[in-house]
């Protein structure tokens, strides 16, 4: 084969795995960061594709995106922290980021009561628990594309997420009992014995 034809071929590979897990790979990391750094974690990550080309496996290159993506995220994260904390020392005062729940777009979520809750019992999990719902509920990856991202065996993370689901079941439970207090005063003389139903959301 020869060197253009091999090129041409790796163009035409990449632009289609470009279109096809660009809009997955931002929302990934819009859930986890600020819009402009989610899309330099994106920009990173095909880059990281395209000069890395010869190890993408074939037929699972979006668990393998989302591997890169993820390692990515975390090393932008300590960035942000490392950056965020100069910034602290130096004006005397936090400044609110992407996830801190003083933030514009998490008070705006926190407004809803049911939001609030289930914002609330996914922050209690551990990172494990937490990571492994969000990838099947709002990635809506297989048990086999997380497994080859997290390096487990589709039955293990079939496991962990069984376990997270029943802890996070038990955080939306705490929660709404924490909240229920805040629904307002009770009428004098008649005290109700019966509580809304609580629904539950399936992660």
């Amino acid at each position: 084969m020869s060197i253009r034809l091999a090129r041409a071929r790796n163009q035409e590979w990449f632009r289609a795995m470009y279109h096809e897990n660009y809009r997955p790979l931002l929302a990934y990391a819009r859930r986890r960061v600020d819009w402009s750094t989610a899309e330099e974690v994106v920009a990173d990550t095909f880059l990281t594709a395209w000069r890395r080309r010869d190890d993408v496996p074939e037929g699972q290159e979006r668990p393998w995106l989302f591997g890169v993506a993820r390692n990515t995220i975390r090393n932008a994260t300590r960035t942000l922290g490392r950056q965020r904390a100069v910034r602290e020392k130096l004006r005397g005062l936090p400044e609110p980021g992407p996830d801190d729940p003083s933030s514009a777009d998490s008070s705006t979520e926190a407004a809803d009561g049911r939001a609030a809750v289930l914002r609330a019992a996914l922050d209690s999990l551990a990172e494990a628990d937490r990571e492994v719902l969000m990838l099947v509920a709002w990635e809506e990856l297989s048990y086999a594309e997380i497994g080859q991202m997290l390096g487990l065996t589709p039955n293990a993370v079939a496991i962990r997420v069984h376990r997270a689901r029943k802890r996070f079941a038990k955080q939306v439970d705490r929660h709404s009992a924490d909240q229920e207090p805040m629904k307002g005063p009770r009428r004098s003389g008649h005290e109700e014995n019966t509580h809304p139903e609580r629904e539950r959301r399936a992660l």
